[in-house]
């Protein structure tokens, strides 16, 4: 009796034609997307790099105004130092800050040589200009001007 009710035509489901068209569907939208998707993650982690290097160049000004000494930021490819002093080379307390894989710095047009620094009791640098982040083709500059505001941006 339970299997007169059970019948083939009653039974439902997919086909295999459907469950192809959709998994077909599916890796087209998919090999559309990645590409942008992929592009988006370089661009917000370039972001968040620069952020760090604002941040880091900001810390050293304030360092300098409130502690009264001179402060500064070396960058070199791949990594760049928050130090004390009147330079890189005579300087102390030498923090090195390293980026990560696959990120450099890919220039920098200072005004003096690759540091930036700042004389004590003041917000204002004595070497000024832009510094250039990057991951594959995405890149980020920022810049320090010579009253001392901070900024980045994405080209």
């Amino acid at each position: 009796m339970v299997r007169k009710k059970l019948k083939t035509k009653d039974l439902k489901g997919f086909s295999l034609l459907e469950i192809i068209l959709t998994l077909g569907l599916l890796l087209l939208i998919s090999a559309l997307t990645f590409p942008t998707t992929l592009g988006n993650v370089q661009k917000s982690k370039i972001k968040g790099y620069a952020s760090q290097i604002a941040s880091d160049i900001y810390y050293q000004q304030q360092r300098a105004k409130s502690k009264n000494i001179s402060t500064g930021i070396y960058f070199t490819n791949g990594r760049y130092y928050l130090f004390d002093w009147d330079s890189f080379d005579t300087g102390t307390e030498k923090d090195e800050k390293v980026l990560p894989k696959n990120t450099y710095i890919s220039s920098t047009t200072l005004t003096t040589d690759n540091s930036i620094l700042f004389p004590n009791d003041s917000f204002k640098p004595v070497s000024f200009g832009n510094i250039y982040v990057g991951i594959g083709s995405q890149s980020v500059t920022v810049s320090i001007n010579e009253e001392g505001l901070i900024e980045y941006e994405s080209k």
